[in-house]
């Protein structure tokens, strides 16, 4: 995330230089031009510094991620570029100030009150240089915190490159989604068989399946394919749903889409036991089937209300869980378990290759075809591999450029997932720069959060990271999701209506969003405890239950530049704008969670 940063700071303060200090100084006070132009001397030192170092980026980023000195090396230098992305924000606030006291200026019409305005511009005068001079001493003293950080970093002898600051618009013709089902045909089948198996006397109510198998293997995929089965959609279960649980487990939210599933509205009860007492009422004598997706809970014991309570559902209902752990499978009582392995080579090849090679001629995929397999094989059988890299692949012509992500020291990382990460490395960093932010600024959210197209387009455009002419940023930023997208770092949510685009992370693409985002997205669970440190926070993410007091370790947050609250009640709005003065987006919402919105959706959306 470093050099979408740096790259930005360098872009603002070259546009500082080119419209603020050119012919500038016609008019003014002999104190205002000597402060201009010490502002000006500072701000070119500055970005000469900034280029300097953002040519050591590259080699950086890549190395941060097995070495933990240059990691913490970023992490100074980030610091540094939020510190002077914050003093152009004040340069900027204050030139907008400027102006409108011009305005108002030119819009007086009697002589006594040009006479008074006249008078309250000397004293802006007086105000404007002595603004100019802190900005110039707070520039400097970051001139001088990142020559320190410069010399630091010469002992780490980076590489120097150059970065990639061109977006590149994608094709016209964009592929569709390649089947995921490739080499999974025959479990599939056995999946929706276990799931309309007609149940028995002595059959256990209701009847757990669980699918187990490492992150990337396709489970959620296997999930959805067979929660749409028409055979399935036809069975005669009164309802279905789909649930997130994600790690960490949460209780309430889950016990909360449960009865919303079921036509119980959304559920405003803050005890457990009245919580309990309503899903289990609302289960009684129902024929289900439930989609608990990406569970990771261990403690029998937080299982247990809910073994409890489906334990209700009328004979013949069904459950499917997946997850990563066989631990898990035992936890909430499997009937049965499919235990999914990896794809075969030939299998991951035809998904691998159906993406890098849809737009290629003939002659094209033959001299590609012998490094492409290699690479194929990298992705030790996992789909989501098979497809991130495919993504990647697809946009690079040229056979030297293969054999570069081929032999890549990505590939010597510790096994991370068995290798899954080594692949998404690869497209974040082919990424250009302002699509490095918007990618990373996604960690800032929950997992399995739905992402809706204007939402995302709105948030990244009052963060900055859309570079684009005048009125043209909403388009640009539909433009870098669309690529996102393409690249296999987004997948498309399709539980909702047709006409509202949403989006989704795997919960790995997500993690990776994470480890590039550092500290600066959090995201926190109002059921669990307020431990963390938010000093570094930019982004934060808040779910706090309804009527609840904001915790006041959040004040803490001093540098927050978004700040997004879920469950809040108005009369807590009171302390937030006097201590998040940096805020460029604020989100409020009374709603639950997405991931029961996600849900509910699915649901919907079955029997539309």
């Amino acid at each position: 995330m470093a050099w979408a940063l740096v790259s930005t700071i360098v872009d603002q303060l070259g546009s500082l230089i080119a419209s603020e200090f050119k012919d500038r100084f016609g008019s003014l006070l002999a104190s205002e031009v000597a402060s201009i132009v010490n502002v000006k001397e500072e701000v070119e030192k500055l970005e000469r510094k900034f280029h300097e170092i953002q040519a050591k980026l590259n080699d950086a980023e890549e190395r941060q991620v097995k070495e933990e000195a240059v990691r913490l090396w970023l992490k100074k230098l980030n610091d540094v570029s939020y510190e002077m992305a914050d003093v152009l924000d004040e340069w900027n606030t204050a030139k907008i100030k400027a102006d409108i006291e011009k305005e108002k200026e030119a819009e007086a019409s009697t002589a006594k009150r040009r006479k008074v305005l006249s008078l309250t511009n000397l004293y802006s005068s007086v105000s404007t240089v002595s603004q100019r001079r802190d900005i110039a001493l707070k520039i400097k003293e970051i001139t001088e915190k990142l020559d320190k950080i410069d010399r630091e970093g010469e002992m780490y002898k980076f590489v120097l490159t150059s970065g990639n600051d061109e977006v590149v618009k994608p094709p016209t013709d964009s592929h569709v989604d390649v089947s995921d089902i490739i080499g999974r045909d025959e479990v599939r089948g056995h999946l929706v068989k276990m799931l309309l198996g007609r149940g028995n006397e002595e059959e256990r109510s209701p009847h757990v399946i669980s699918l187990v198998g490492m992150g990337g293997v396709g489970k959620t995929t296997l999930a959805q394919l067979a929660y749409n089965d028409s055979e399935l959609n036809s069975a005669h279960f009164e309802k279905k749903g789909w649930i997130c649980v994600s790690d960490p487990f949460d209780k309430f939210m889950v016990a909360k889409a449960i009865i919303q599933a079921f036509g119980g509205g959304e559920s405003n009860i803050t005890q457990w036991s009245s919580l309990m007492d309503k899903m289990c009422e609302t289960i009684q004598e129902r024929k289900l089937f439930f989609v608990f997706d990406d569970v990771w809970i261990e403690d029998s014991m937080l299982w247990e209300p809910f073994r409890l309570a489906l334990q209700n559902a009328a004979q013949g209902s069904r459950i499917l869980v997946t997850t990563r752990k066989s631990k898990v499978a035992d936890i909430v009582g499997s009937a049965e378990r499919i235990n999914l392995e990896e794809l075969s080579d030939d299998d991951c090849w035809s998904i691998f290759s159906r993406i890098a090679f849809s737009d290629r001629d003939s002659e094209q995929r033959k001299d590609l075809e012998e490094i492409g397999r290699k690479i194929s094989d990298k992705c030790k059988g996992l789909p989501l591999a098979a497809r991130t890299l495919g993504s990647l692949m697809r946009f690079k012509s040229e056979k030297e450029q293969w054999e570069m992500v081929f032999f890549s020291r990505l590939w010597e990382l510790e096994d991370v997932e068995k290798g899954l990460f080594a692949p998404l490395l690869f497209s974040y960093y082919d990424l250009p720069s302002p699509l490095k932010r918007c990618f990373s600024y996604c960690a800032v959210f929950p997992k399995d959060y739905v992402y809706f197209e204007e939402e995302l387009v709105s948030m990244w455009m009052a963060q900055g990271y859309i570079k684009s002419n005048a009125n043209m940023e909403r388009i640009v930023a539909r433009e870098y999701l669309k690529i996102l997208l393409i690249r296999s770092l987004f997948q498309r949510d399709y539980g909702y209506k047709e006409n509202i685009m949403s989006f989704q992370m795997h919960d790995i693409v997500h993690d990776l969003a994470q480890f590039m985002a550092k500290n600066e997205c959090i995201t926190i669970n109002g059921y669990e405890e307020f431990g963390q440190n938010l000093q570094n926070a930019r982004h934060l993410y808040l779910e706090i239950p309804q009527n609840a007091q904001i915790p006041e370790s959040i004040y803490s947050a001093k540098n927050l530049r978004t700040l997004i609250f879920v469950g809040l009640r108005a009369h807590n709005l009171s302390k937030l704008f006097q201590h998040f003065k940096l805020l460029r987006t604020l989100t409020l919402s009374y709603q639950l969670g997405t991931k029961v919105a996600r849900m509910i959706a699915k649901d919907v959306n079955s029997e539309n």
